[in-house]
């Protein structure tokens, strides 16, 4: 177990470390398990309607004024929490729609606008300068900022900010003030800057923008987002596939009002979970071998000890454990990294058998170093 263990280990140093290996350790890293799970919960129909958020397509609107009527008409449908997926950046040569956007949002209630963090900086200071909308200085109007985690940019979604600094002060994030507003400010304060998004596949109600007026059913008492479905320069990918901002927002509010985050352990529970999964591996395997070997016929005997049957025993093994750790997600949304324990698996067999070999040529020098 110990050659096994010190095979992957020198690999995976080799494939996180060298410059040339660098897509294969993004991809070691963007990696996780429940990439899979997700999808095969979606494929077997485990997927839920939202009760609580709606989505209201903005895409095919520029005019302010007509995006400040469809807030309008948003409004005058009693939601519960509206959330902005716009920042409306600097005036325009249209006067009356700039004033005419600033009005509605000056009249809006629960309603959270969207800004920008950009320029990242340092832990100390964050970001070193926002976006905000034209008119937040001339209207008191709920903000919060909209940016993911700034690592995975390159990479895939997987975590939503709760928190973070800008110019040194701390600032909340858009999903988590509309989760605050809607459970009443009762939502439990969340400890870390980011959480981990729940992606269990789930269908939000998206409402054209000029169809607010037939759905009060699923405006009334509910969140109601207003951003663009299918504005290519707001795609995101994540582990479900390609997203709009819009709806990885809404997968974001919908993790923080049922607390649903996945939760991943740390390192050191994985490497001890790792350690004692593989060593009741090693020991199941040389127990299978004692058995094997000790068949009196010997065609079965031969058979049983092959590396195809071996193979297929650790490969079994293996799916049991993926099946065991997609249980464990399913039911209480804790991910553990089978990734260390699945890559040492494979190199039991090869081992064992340099590991016999080893033995034989010390057993074999040191005998005829005694003649």
């Amino acid at each position: 177990m110990i050659y096994a263990f010190a095979a992957v280990f020198i690999m995976a140093a080799i494939a996180l470390n060298l410059s040339f290996m660098s897509p294969v350790a993004q991809t070691m890293r963007d990696f996780s398990l429940t990439d899979i799970y997700y999808h095969i919960l979606r494929d077997y129909g485990h997927v839920d309607t939202s009760r609580v958020i709606t989505i209201v397509d903005m895409t095919r609107l520029h005019d302010r004024a007509d995006i400040a009527d469809v807030l309008e008409n948003i409004q005058s449908m009693n939601p519960k929490v509206v959330g902005v997926d716009i920042v409306f950046e600097g005036t325009k040569t249209d006067t009356m729609a700039d004033l005419r956007i600033m009005d509605v949002a000056a009249s809006c209630r629960n309603t959270v606008f969207s800004y920008r963090l950009k320029d990242y900086a340092n832990e100390s200071i964050g970001y070193e300068r926002d976006i905000h909308s034209f008119f937040t200085d001339m209207v008191n109007v709920e903000e919060g900022f909209t940016n993911f985690e700034r690592l995975l940019y390159g990479g895939l979604k997987r975590k939503v900010a709760i928190k973070d600094k800008c110019m040194g002060e701390e600032r909340i994030s858009l999903a988590y003030k509309i989760a605050q507003l809607y459970s009443d400010n009762t939502l439990a304060p969340h400890e870390e800057s980011f959480m981990n998004v729940n992606f269990r596949s789930t269908e939000f109600h998206v409402i054209p923008y000029d169809s607010v007026a037939y759905h009060r059913d699923w405006i009334e008492g509910h969140i109601v987002l207003y951003g663009a479905e299918d504005e290519l320069s707001d795609m995101h990918y994540t582990p479900i596939g390609e997203m709009a901002g819009v709806e990885l927002l809404a997968y974001s509010i919908q993790t923080l009002l049922e607390q649903s985050e996945v939760r991943n352990l740390s390192n050191t529970t994985t490497g001890v979970l790792t350690f004692f999964l593989s060593l009741i591996t090693c020991l199941i395997r040389l127990k299978y071998v004692e058995w094997a070997r000790a068949r009196k016929n010997e065609w079965m005997r031969f058979f049983l000890t092959t590396s195809f049957v071996i193979g297929w025993l650790l490969f079994s093994w293996t799916a049991f454990l993926t099946y065991c750790a997609f249980l464990t997600f399913v039911w209480t949304n804790i991910n553990f990294n089978l990734g260390w324990t699945m890559a040492v698996i494979p190199f039991f067999y090869g081992a064992g058998e340099f590991y016999e070999i080893t033995v034989r040529r010390l057993v074999d020098r040191f005998s005829s170093s005694k003649k």
